[in-house]
Order: C-alpha cells, then sequence, then structure tokens
C-alpha cells in the first residue's frame, strides 16, 4: 500500500490569530491536507470523529492523523493504524533532551537539535499509531537510524518503521510500516 502524507505552508493571512481561533484554523488547514491525501489514497472519507481521549475514529475503515503548527500542517490517511508529527527547528531548553530520551538513545546520535526533533516527532507519531498520549514518552525507545529520514522505535515489544521528511525548517514524521511513502509537499 502507499501512504500520501500531505505536507502544506499557512499561509500569511490569519497568522495574527491567536488562541482558540488560531488552533482552529490551523486544525481546518490540516484537514483540508486530510482531504487531499485521502484523494490520492482513492479513499472517501466519512465524518471525522474523535473519542473520549481526543484519538481520531477510524473512518469508513480508514484511519487518519494529522498534526499542525503556526507555519505549517501535515496530514494522512491509512488502511492501518497511522501517526504523523511535525515540529518547527528551533532551539528549546535543553532539559528537554532528558525527558524526550535515554542516554541509550543518546548513544546512537549526536546530541542536537536535530536529533532531537527527529526522536520527538518519530515518537509522537508512533504513540498516536497506538493510542496513547505524550505519557507514552518513556516507554517509546529509539531502537535504531538506519538513515537520515528513517528511524526504528519500539514501544512495548512492537517495532515501529518511521519515514521523515524536512520541509520548510520542520521535520515531518509518519508511521511507516511496510508501506511506500510519497510526499505530497508543494514546490519551495
Amino acid at each position: 500500500m502507499t501512504l500520501f502524507p500531505v505536507v502544506r505552508p499557512v499561509i500569511e493571512a490569519g497568522r495574527e490569530l491567536s488562541g482558540r481561533e488560531q488552533s482552529a484554523r490551523l486544525s481546518r488547514l490540516a484537514r483540508e491536507a486530510l482531504r487531499v491525501s485521502a484523494e490520492r489514497s482513492r479513499v472517501r472519507l466519512g465524518r471525522l470523529l474523535k473519542d473520549e481521549s481526543g484519538s481520531p475514529c477510524p473512518t469508513r475503515g480508514t484511519y487518519w492523523s494529522l498534526s499542525h503548527k503556526p507555519e505549517c500542517v501535515a496530514a494522512v490517511v491509512s488502511k492501518d493504524r497511522i501517526g504523523i508529527d511535525i515540529e518547527e527547528l528551533k532551539p528549546r531548553t535543553e532539559s528537554l533532551f532528558s525527558y524526550v530520551a535515554g542516554d541509550e538513545e543518546w548513544g546512537l546520535k549526536d546530541k542536537s537539535w536535530d536529533t532531537f526533533f527527529r526522536y520527538w516527532t518519530a515518537k509522537e507519531a508512533t504513540l498516536k499509531v497506538v493510542g496513547t498520549g505524550i505519557g507514552g514518552l518513556k516507554k517509546c525507545r529509539i531502537v535504531s537510524l538506519p538513515d537520515d529520514n528513517h528511524v526504528i522505535l519500539d514501544y512495548r515489544e512492537q517495532h515501529f518503521l518511521v519515514e521523515q521528511l524536512r520541509y520548510r525548517n520542520h521535520i515531518v514524521s509518519v508511521v511507516k510500516g511496510h508501506n511506500l511513502v510519497v510526499w505530497v509537499v508543494p514546490e519551495m
């Protein structure tokens, strides 16, 4: 099966919004990207609902996931449980390094902000697949980084293969599994 994760920049108009209005706008834009992923995947989405924990409910046998930041949105559909996450590459407080990964994981790759966001988005996408919130972060472990665009993780003795894309100073991660990934991004 082929996955079509869609990544889109957020246009300037509307960036002055804040709080709930901004979040609603970004969610709308991410859902538009989701519709493109569904079209490319040749599936018809039904009503997009979330369960009591906020996890997306499958619609018509199709799973979906979306993520958004002020500058970009990302979305994907799949016949299997799916997760996608996007984060802007910008330094944060250094105490987050130990929050996101343990010493063994940091031994796999240099401790940098690029690696931090690779780990963070890969774990977040994986936790979306298993339906666990950020509270499951420490149980989700980086096993290896086969190359600059893939991460293998373990969550409760189950392995997950994540593919990553760099786009406009962001890292996007999607749980790939055994699927082919064809990124849908506008020309830069």
